[in-house]
């Protein structure tokens, strides 16, 4: 299990925790690293992936509850763990908040 606990905020880490075990999980790390929405936004994304990653992050035990900007919000991040890896992600976040 990734450690998050640099990410400051819990709220987001909560997130963040959460996406990350679902894509892991689901084993769809590299299909994230090259998929880009067809409107440019997860939050109203359709494609079945998208919707397996919600319902597996739904049912985890870490599940913080997502709202869609909040859902939108963490595969942000995922995107960035997929195209650059977690250690990139580390640094950035340490390195700018």
């Amino acid at each position: 299990m990734e450690d998050f606990s640099f990410l400051t905020d819990d709220h987001i880490r909560r997130m963040v925790r959460n996406g990350y075990n679902a894509v892991e999980e689901l084993e769809l790390w590299s299909w994230l690293k090259t998929f880009e929405p067809e409107s440019g936004s997860f939050m109203f994304c359709n494609h079945p992936n998208i919707k397996l990653i919600v319902n597996k992050m739904e049912k985890l035990p870490d599940s913080p509850g997502h709202s869609g900007s909040s859902f939108s919000f963490t595969m942000k991040h995922l995107k960035y763990i997929a195209e650059n890896g977690i250690d990139e992600y580390k640094n950035d976040i340490i390195q700018n908040g």
